[in-house]
């Protein structure tokens, strides 16, 4: 793999600029904000309809700067602010590869936002409030894992872009950097937490295997038989993409750093999304969400959440079922999982929906269920919120 195409893999660039059914790179993927809709453009060296016609200081000056060549302003729906941070090299390296592949003259449709975000130029008073136009320069106090961690996860990983908050403007917040947000109904967790919720039960070499292949194993409480091989999370939802798209391309040179300094992000307390709810079942949730979860869940799960090595992952002590926002149980009860392992991680992420088959108050009892059986004690689901994701 050449160096540019490495660095494009790094920075997720294929995700956002392939459309469902589209070819690598020609854009048209829909982006929903709460502005409007974006679409993303055609980056392939097509001169009329890509950026075939960009000169290197046009590049720089779009990844670096959120500029165009004709001299508007990008929306941040293209994470500039994050690859401001990438040195000349690397993205003129980048440039170098996407000039190499197949030319499209595929043209997406217009953006269309809400006015007044359709006034493009209200975008520089954003950016003069916002972007932070610098290059990422090393810490001489820290070693070369911590600094190439660190230069791949806020730089072309863009890590913080959904795992970090946004204000009513559509920025992140830099205050609650990396401590969870919802991401297209999906819960981005806090990478900071020093909770069981957050990444101090794991292990450096834990994290990079995770980031590397969307499944973690360890030998922790959810596998009782203290093998290590039992899966005790999963990436799920858009993190699933970014592990298959991305992060299982890299070396592991590069994940162990990623986790490197992942692992020392000083912990800070998540926002809070929605209001407290009690930890207890009352009797009669409890009930009901056991009889669905032995109709629905158990032949695969078991009848104690411990799984089914190395198949189906445990429940109890899941950090992606505990998490304090349930949006990802939520999700893959309505969704499912990929039954093709073309289409993600593992071969082992196999699960039916059930959006079709249970109610919002089904979904949300069983999801309760899930998340208070077994020496989970995370708070209920409520209908409102299965109803909203669905």
């Amino acid at each position: 793999m050449s160096a540019g195409k490495y660095l494009a893999t790094a920075g997720d660039c294929v995700a956002c600029h392939t459309r469902p059914g589209g070819k690598p790179f020609e854009g048209g993927l829909a982006i929903e904000t709460p502005f409007g809709t974006i679409y993303t453009p055609n980056i392939t060296p097509s001169e009329q309809d890509g950026i075939g016609a960009f000169s290197d200081r046009d590049f720089l000056r779009a990844l670096q700067h959120g500029i165009s060549p004709s001299g508007s302003p990008y929306y941040p729906a293209f994470p500039y602010t994050s690859y401001t941070k990438v040195d000349d090299e690397d993205l003129l390296a980048i440039k170098a590869y996407l000039m190499s592949v197949e030319p499209s003259s595929y043209r997406p449709p217009k953006t269309h936002l809400r006015w007044p975000f359709s006034i493009r130029d209200l975008m520089f008073g954003w950016q003069d409030l916002y972007l932070n136009a610098e290059r990422y320069n090393a810490d001489p106090n820290r070693g070369d894992d911590w600094n190439r961690g660190a230069y791949l996860v806020e730089g072309l990983g863009h890590c913080g872009e959904c795992h970090t908050p946004r204000n009513l403007a559509g920025a992140t917040e830099k205050s609650k950097a990396m401590t969870g947000a919802v991401i297209d109904g999906w819960y981005a967790p806090n990478l900071t937490d020093a909770l069981d919720a957050g990444l101090e039960r794991w292990s450096v070499d834990e994290l990079a295997a995770f980031l590397g292949t969307g499944i973690a194993k360890t030998a922790h409480d959810s596998d009782p038989n203290g093998t290590g091989d039992a899966p005790v999370t999963e990436a799920l939802g858009p993190m699933a993409e970014v592990v298959h798209d991305s992060l299982s391309k890299l070396t592991k040179a590069d994940l162990y750093a990623m986790a490197v300094y992942l692992k020392d992000l000083p912990a800070k307390t998540e926002p809070t999304h929605q209001p407290p709810a009690p930890n207890r079942l009352s009797a009669a949730d409890e009930e009901s969400g056991r009889d669905l979860y032995m109709a629905h869940c158990s032949a695969c799960h078991q009848d104690h959440g411990q799984g089914r090595t190395p198949y189906f992952p445990a429940l109890r002590g899941n950090p992606a079922v505990t998490i304090t926002e349930p949006n990802d149980v939520i999700k893959t009860l309505l969704l499912g999982a990929p039954a093709d392992p073309s289409d993600a991680f593992s071969p082992y992420v196999v699960m039916p929906a059930f959006g079709s088959i249970l109610t919002d108050e089904q979904i949300a009892t069983v999801a309760s269920y899930i998340r208070a059986s077994w020496g989970n004690d995370a708070a209920p689901v409520q209908s409102a919120d299965v109803k909203v994701l669905r």
